[in-house]
C-alpha cells in the first residue's frame, strides 16, 4: 500500500469525530493507516484484458479500437453480515452490469471507456464500512463510489467521500436518517453536501404506507411500536417528523417503550406492556435476527396483534423462512417487486425480465434488492458516468448526478427530494402469504403509486 501524505491523512482523520456518533469511529482512519483489505478489480476494453488485485497486474494486450481511459467505479456493499441477505444479487447484478457495457461505454467526450470496479465487503458494520470506503479513497482511487444499503454502510461511506472530495451515490437508506446522519440539519433541508448523493423512499412516505396498510384493517387503533437505537429508529420514532405523530393524526395511540438496544434476547418486558395496553397493532423496525427473536416471544407470550408493519427485517424469502410458518400474514413496506411496471436503464430488462434472468442462472428465490441495487445503484451510476462531460474531474460527476433525470427499474430516479441531495423512490405496502419455502409477497396498498399494481387484498393474519 502506498503511503499518505500528512494532507490525506488529516483529510481522512477529519472525519472522525462525525463517525463516532454511527458507532463508525476511526474506521476510516485504520483503513489509511493500517492493514489492507485485499480488493479485486477486473476490466475488459478492446482489444485487452487486465486482470489486477493488491498484490500486482498481468496484462494482455492486441490490436484494437482506440478507447478511453479506463473508468473506476467502487462499491462498497455487505457480502457477509446481519444485513448479507440484501446483497445476495450482487454479483449476478456485476456480471449482468460487465456483460452488458462489454469492452467499454460511450460516455459524453465521445469515446468509449472500459469499466473497472472495484468491491468492498462492509460486513454490515459502521466501522468496517468507513474503514474499506477510506481503502478505497486512498488506494484504489475510483472515479466514482457507490455503496448499500441501510444507514450502517451509506452515512459512513458518504461521510468519507464528502471528506475526501469523491463523487458518491448510495442506496437503500431512508432520506431523513441518511440526511441527519450526514450532518444535515432537518429544519435546513435544503442545505447539504458537496460529494455525496442517496437514493430510496422517505420517512413521511413510509408513515403514510403504514397507516394506509393498518387502516386496511378493523382494530382498536392502539399500536404497539417498537425502533432500535440507531439512525433508521431515531428518525422514525421522532415526535415531530417520524411515525409517531402520523399516527396519532390518524386517530392512532402510541404505545411506544423507547428506543431498544439491537442484540437484546429478551423481549418479556414489553410484550407484557403491549398486552397490557390492548395493542391490536404492531410497527416497528429490527434487523432480521432481532425480529425472529421478538415475534417468537410474541407468539410464545400471547401477544397476537392483527394488523402490522415491520420495517427492514423480514424483506426477503430467506428472512422469513428465520421466522417460520408463524410468520403468516405478516406486513412490510415494498420497495420493490418484480410485477413493477419498470425497465432498467443499463440492461433494457423489465422487473420481471430481470427476475426470469435471474431465475435462469441462480438458485433459491429473488430478492428484492434485484431492483433496488440494480436501478438505485447499477442503473444510476452507470448513468452519471455516461453523462459525465469531464471524466476526469470529480466536479464534473457532480454535475452530472445533480441533472440524473433517469427511469431505472426502481422507478424514476431525480435528486429533487425535499431534503438536499436527495432521490426519492416508489414505496407500497406488502403482505406475505405462505410458509416456509413457499412465501408470497402481495402488493395491497399503493395510493402514494397507484401504477404499481396491487396484486392482492390484505389479510386478517390472525384468520390464517
Amino acid at each position: 500500500m502506498e503511503s499518505l501524505s500528512r494532507r490525506e491523512f488529516l483529510k481522512l482523520a477529519g472525519i472522525a469525530g462525525a463517525t463516532v456518533g454511527l458507532g463508525a469511529g476511526l474506521g476510516g482512519l485504520v483503513a489509511a493507516c493500517g492493514e489492507e483489505e485485499p480488493s479485486t478489480t477486473t476490466t475488459t476494453a478492446a482489444g485487452s484484458t487486465t486482470t489486477s488485485t493488491a498484490a500486482g497486474s498481468t496484462t494482455t494486450v492486441s490490436a484494437g479500437v482506440e478507447m478511453g481511459r479506463e473508468i473506476k467505479i467502487g462499491w462498497v456493499t455487505m457480502t457477509t453480515g446481519v444485513f448479507a441477505g440484501l446483497s445476495e444479487p450482487d454479483e449476478f447484478l456485476l456480471k449482468l452490469a460487465k456483460d452488458t457495457i462489454g469492452d467499454g461505454m460511450v460516455c459524453a467526450d465521445g469515446k468509449k471507456h472500459p469499466i473497472s470496479w472495484i468491491v468492498k465487503d462492509s460486513q454490515s458494520d459502521s466501522n468496517r464500512a468507513a474503514e474499506v470506503a477510506g481503502q478505497l479513497i486512498t488506494s484504489d482511487k475510483p472515479d466514482i463510489v457507490f455503496a448499500g444499503m441501510t444507514p450502517v454502510v451509506n452515512i459512513p461511506v458518504g461521510q468519507q467521500c464528502e471528506a475526501n472530495g469523491v463523487p458518491c451515490i448510495t442506496y437503500g437508506c431512508p432520506m431523513e436518517p441518511w440526511f441527519i446522519g450526514m450532518g444535515g440539519n432537518p429544519a435546513e433541508p435544503t442545505k447539504g453536501f458537496n460529494w455525496a448523493y442517496n437514493v430510496f423512499f422517505s420517512v413521511a412516505d413510509l408513515n403514510k404506507v403504514y397507516v394506509s396498510l393498518l387502516n386496511l384493517l378493523p382494530t382498536n387503533k392502539k399500536v404497539a411500536c417498537m425502533w432500535p437505537n440507531d439512525p433508521d429508529g431515531a428518525a422514525t420514532a421522532d415526535e415531530k417528523t417520524g411515525m409517531p405523530p402520523a399516527l396519532r393524526g390518524a386517530g392512532y395511540t402510541v404505545v411506544f417503550p423507547g428506543l431498544f438496544n439491537q442484540g437484546s434476547e429478551d423481549y418479556s418486558s414489553v410484550i407484557n406492556q403491549f398486552k397490557a395496553e390492548g395493542c391490536e397493532c404492531l410497527v416497528g423496525t429490527w434487523t432480521p435476527p432481532d425480529f425472529a427473536n421478538f415475534w417468537k416471544q410474541c407468539v410464545q407470550q400471547g401477544f397476537n396483534p392483527k394488523a402490522t408493519a415491520i420495517a427492514r427485517a423480514i424483506l426477503t424469502r430467506p428472512d422469513m423462512d428465520a421466522v417460520g410458518d408463524i410468520g403468516n400474514g405478516l406486513c412490510l413496506e415494498v420497495w420493490w417487486e418484480k410485477t413493477w411496471p419498470y425497465k432498467s436503464s443499463l440492461t433494457g430488462l423489465t422487473c420481471q425480465g430481470i427476475v426470469d434472468a435471474w431465475a435462469d442462472s441462480e438458485s433459491g428465490p429473488y430478492t428484492p434488492a434485484l431492483g433496488l441495487t440494480g436501478g438505485g445503484g447499477f442503473d444510476v451510476v452507470t448513468d452519471v458516468v455516461k453523462r459525465t462531460k469531464d471524466l476526469d474531474d470529480p466536479a464534473s460527476y457532480v454535475e452530472a448526478i445533480k441533472a440524473t433525470d433517469l427511469d431505472t427499474i426502481l422507478g424514476h430516479i431525480k435528486f429533487d427530494a425535499p431534503f438536499a441531495n436527495c432521490a426519492l423512490s416508489p414505496l407500497v405496502g406488502g403482505q406475505w402469504i405462505g410458509k416456509v419455502g413457499a412465501w408470497e409477497r402481495y402488493i395491497v396498498e399503493n395510493s402514494l403509486y397507484p401504477e404499481i399494481p396491487k396484486t392482492g387484498e390484505i389479510v386478517d393474519r390472525t384468520t390464517l
